[in-house]
This record gives C-alpha cells, sequence and structure tokens, in this order.
C-alpha cells in the first residue's frame, strides 16, 4: 500500500510541476510577444519618418503606407505611426 499511495504522489507532483511549467511558459511567451510587437511597431515609426516623402496617395500608389492590423497593434501599445493606413 505504501508503494502505490508513493507512486501517487509521485504522479501528482509530476503533473503539478507540469502545469506550472507550461503557465510560465504561456505568461513568458505572452511577454515576449508584446515586446517583439512594440520592436515592430518602433520599426515602422522610423520607417514612417524615414519615407515621409514616398507615403501613399492616389497618385503614389507604391508609397509608404501602415496595413490595418499593423495600426491595430501599435495603438494597442500606444505608439503613434504618422503614415496613412490601407
Amino acid at each position: 500500500m505504501n508503494k502505490r499511495k508513493e507512486k501517487i504522489i509521485g504522479t501528482m507532483g509530476t503533473a503539478i510541476a507540469v502545469v506550472v511549467l507550461f503557465a510560465v511558459l504561456l505568461i513568458c511567451g505572452d511577454k515576449a510577444l508584446d515586446a517583439h510587437e512594440q520592436v515592430e511597431c518602433y520599426k515602422l515609426q522610423a520607417n514612417a519618418e524615414r519615407y515621409e516623402n514616398f507615403l501613399y496617395s492616389p497618385t503614389n500608389q507604391g508609397g509608404f503606407y501602415i496595413t490595418s492590423l499593423e495600426k491595430q497593434m501599435c495603438d494597442y501599445h500606444g505608439i503613434v505611426i504618422d503614415a496613412p493606413v490601407r
């Protein structure tokens, strides 16, 4: 009976450890993704400043612009991109 009890306790301990490690992985992954998104927004901001003379317009179809998803991402992080949204 003692060996069975030890095996159950060992299995429960392993299961708890796996759940905790998974939770830590999710939290760290979320923080890393937020940091990556902020870096991308700052890159977009720098490109908008660098290519301000090449902004998208009906007469300049190939100009610099950001997508609506990029705008949502940067708005979420509070980073303003001065470029047209297309």
